[in-house]
């Protein structure tokens, strides 16, 4: 019961006044991180806790104190708490200033218009941020490894079973995991012959950055397919490749953000491919011949 009643208090207090109301209990680090979500909500919720914590010049263990001192279990659900109030402030905006209702034909244009300029965003933003000699290390490392494992949670374990897919076409050996179990395991039997990538929009998702732990510490070489620069899974990744398309932490599975994915595994592909030349060819033809008699 006293559970059900904490959790109305933090539905129901606006959650600038919430944190206004802890200002007294704040130390003077955390207080700094009060001030600069206060001041930057919108963009508070596309960074990850080693981003924010840098932007305001304190540790990550400041700013998950702060988080556990107002309620919250951890930064990701302090950062989904933002979004919500950010979502529901630009809400009450759009409804004051939409006073004319849209007929249903209006309405749907503009989702279609959204969601192409959402993708279009996202791929422009990949080729503004990818790096070409980290891409290049990646491409050379997929082809000296013996073996490459993809690992990835949620939406970013449909892109890991694409890009498994996609490379046994061209002849790599790879493999997908999502269950965080099999990953440890999986990990577990990687050597420095080896390959593991991660796939993780925000760079934070526990299950992913764990299993590329223990894949280097048995010596695989580590590639992170991220759209944060400054995240877990980049300190501890060999190669990194940046992704557009960010999302919030209601924004789970945005499609753009998985878009900009599968374009990044596209050019790792694209570049293997050119590199191995009639060998991945061969493959190629080997492979759709397997599958041909399954269509009409």
């Amino acid at each position: 019961m006293k559970l059900n009643k904490q959790k109305e208090f933090h539905d129901e207090v606006q959650f600038i006044a919430k944190i206004s109301s802890y200002q007294n209990t704040f130390t003077k680090s955390e207080k700094k991180v009060s001030d600069f979500v206060q001041a930057n909500m919108e963009s508070t919720i596309y960074m990850t806790v080693t981003e924010l914590a840098e932007r305001i010049g304190v540790g990550e263990t400041t700013v998950l104190r702060f988080c556990r001192k107002m309620g919250f279990k951890g930064y990701q659900s302090f950062k989904m708490a933002v979004t919500k109030e950010v979502a529901k402030s630009t809400h009450d905006v759009f409804d004051e200033t939409n006073k004319e209702e849209f007929n249903e034909a209006d309405e749907v244009h503009f989702i279609i218009q959204k969601a192409l300029a959402n993708n279009i965003q996202a791929l422009k933003e990949t080729v503004s941020i990818i790096d070409t000699s980290e891409l290049e290390k990646a491409i050379d490392c997929i082809i000296s490894s013996k073996r490459i494992v993809f690992y990835g949670v949620g939406v970013s374990g449909n892109t890991a079973a694409d890009a498994r897919d996609k490379f046994i076409r061209i002849g790599r050996f790879t493999e997908a995991f999502v269950d965080s179990h099999i990953q440890a395991m999986s990990a577990t039997t990687l050597t420095k012959e080896d390959m593991a990538v991660g796939i993780s929009v925000s760079g934070s998702t526990k299950d992913t950055v764990d299993a590329l732990k223990i894949a280097k510490e048995n010596g695989a070489k580590i590639l992170s397919i991220t759209h944060f620069t400054r995240s877990p899974i980049t300190k501890i990744s060999d190669i990194v490749l940046l992704t557009g398309g960010r999302e919030t932490a209601l924004q789970g599975g945005s499609m753009s953000a998985k878009i900009a994915q599968l374009f990044v595994i596209d050019m790792l592909c694209n570049g293997v491919a050119s590199q191995l030349k009639d060998t991945a060819l061969q493959f190629k033809e080997a492979t759709a011949k397997a599958v041909a008699d399954k269509a009409y």
